[in-house]
């Protein structure tokens, strides 16, 4: 190892170190959580079944004892326990968020709680109520997550957000640039990636993918970087092969909402392992348990939050837990399949029900396409069961090598197909080239309904 590199990471160790101590001081310590999950992260899967049993009776025992709410309604005859206490407890929907939220608040509440707030994009808003214990149990998740990779607090990174704090960004090493569309975004994170090489860039998928289809309209054809962090959004496989071909070495998939935070991190076998030190997850069928392997929406207990402990609460995503332990070896259990936004739901040209990813995941190989070279992103609307627009913004021809006209006639037909395949051969289906597709905080939606269709 070099003397620059040395110096790099020994000033990563410092900043990592400075800013562990300052969240402690401020009544965060996730530096000690980090220490316990990856303590835990050596137990063997019995051994660790065991604990997150006490820890599960542990939560349910307080949940029945101090949240108003769980002593009434269905949740009246509900017990406390590990596990076979937990199957006496109905689901949590984000209405009785909404319309509960006082009666969910623990009696007395904790010190030093905060209040967070969903943004509200996959229907109203919810709140939660979370200590700030909590609140840094799902930020261990995530470093402990990093660590797997060997990525450490403290390590250089670009962050394509709009949650620039200059402070924070200064302590930890960031770079923060707006996840927004134009060309001197693209330029300075380009700029700021040769000169600086970070170990890091992080992102929701769509923006990163977007980024590294610029970044090969500028002639870049291999990574600067030797990871890259994603979340916010479903991954897909077309995202991963354009980031892992034009900004970083491997991909790193998390997940989290803003409800339970962190809710799986990868290892560096590309299990999507569940951050189960903080959170127990389980996948349901409507209001019954699913059985492991099984398809269906993802439901979670906090074991950590004493503020608003949500015992089986629906996520509003859907997935489904492998019936096999990693080869990594860490205990935890592996999310497979992870599908966001379980109520993205389109009608068939027959009546049937298809979710909006279904559309998605086919455009691994339409990207895969040379022809397709000049697409930056694509959406698809539908207006009714038969109709359906698709969105294309497409670079100008000379960021392609003059081939995009050619080859728009391969494009139309390639999506064309996709909607017909999944949706019916009835569809009709109108093809529209446009500058850019809107984001909402930098993320891009792939798909849209009639609802949303004028928008």
């Amino acid at each position: 190892m070099g003397n620059d590199t040395r110096n790099v990471r020994s000033s990563e160790t410092l900043r990592g170190q400075l800013y562990t101590f300052l969240q402690a001081l401020r009544g965060r310590p996730f530096g000690r959580f980090i220490r316990e999950i990856r303590a835990r992260e050596r137990l063997d899967s019995k051994a660790y079944d065991r604990w997150v049993e006490q820890q599960l009776a542990w939560m349910l025992g307080y949940a029945k004892e101090r949240v108003p709410f769980y002593q009434t309604g269905a949740w009246r005859d509900t017990t406390p326990g590990g596990r076979a206490a937990l199957a006496t407890w109905p689901v949590l929907e984000k209405g009785h968020l909404r319309a509960d939220f006082d009666t969910l608040l623990a009696d007395p509440q904790p010190r030093n709680t905060l209040i967070q707030k969903t943004s509200g994009s996959t229907g109203s808003p919810v709140r939660v109520a979370m200590t700030y214990h909590a609140d840094a149990w799902g930020w261990a998740e995530k470093y402990a997550g990093r660590l797997r990779f060997g990525i450490p607090v403290g390590a250089s990174s670009l962050r394509l957000s709009h949650d620039s704090r200059p402070l924070r960004d200064s302590l930890l090493g960031q770079k923060c640039i707006p996840a927004f569309t134009s060309e001197q975004m693209v330029d300075e994170a380009l700029d700021y990636l040769r000169r600086h090489r970070p170990m890091l860039v992080e992102g929701s998928p769509s923006a990163l993918f977007y980024l590294a289809r610029r970044f090969r309209e500028k002639g870049v054809r291999r990574p600067f970087v030797p990871f890259a962090r994603i979340g916010g959004e479903q991954l897909y496989g077309f995202q991963r092969t354009a980031i892992e071909s034009c900004i970083a070495e491997t991909v790193v998939n998390s997940y989290a909402s803003t409800e339970t935070g962190a809710l799986a991190y990868s290892c560096r076998e590309g299990s999507l392992h569940v951050c189960a030190d903080h959170v127990h997850l389980e996948i349901f069928n409507g209001d019954t348990p699913a059985e492991i392997g099984e398809f269906g929406d993802i439901v979670t207990t906090s074991l950590r939050n004493t503020a608003m402990p949500l015992v089986r609460y629906r996520v509003g995503d859907r997935g489904r837990l492998s019936p096999q332990n990693c080869p990594c070896g860490v205990p935890q259990a592996v999310l497979l399949d992870l599908q966001a936004r379980s109520e993205d739901q389109f009608q068939t040209a027959d009546g049937d029900v298809r979710h909006g990813s279904e559309l998605v995941s086919q455009l691994d190989e339409f990207y895969a396409d040379p022809a397709t070279d000049p697409v930056r992103q694509v959406q698809f609307v539908q207006k009714n069961r038969v109709e359906w627009e698709v969105l294309v913004e497409i670079a100008p021809a000379p960021a392609v090598d003059n081939h995009a006209l050619p080859t728009l006639p391969a494009i139309a037909d390639g999506l064309t197909i996709i909607v017909r395949r999944t949706f019916g051969q009835e569809c009709r289906v109108e093809i529209r080239y446009v500058e850019e597709i809107p984001r909402v905080s930098g993320k891009l939606r792939y798909y849209r309904g009639p609802a949303a269709s004028d928008g």
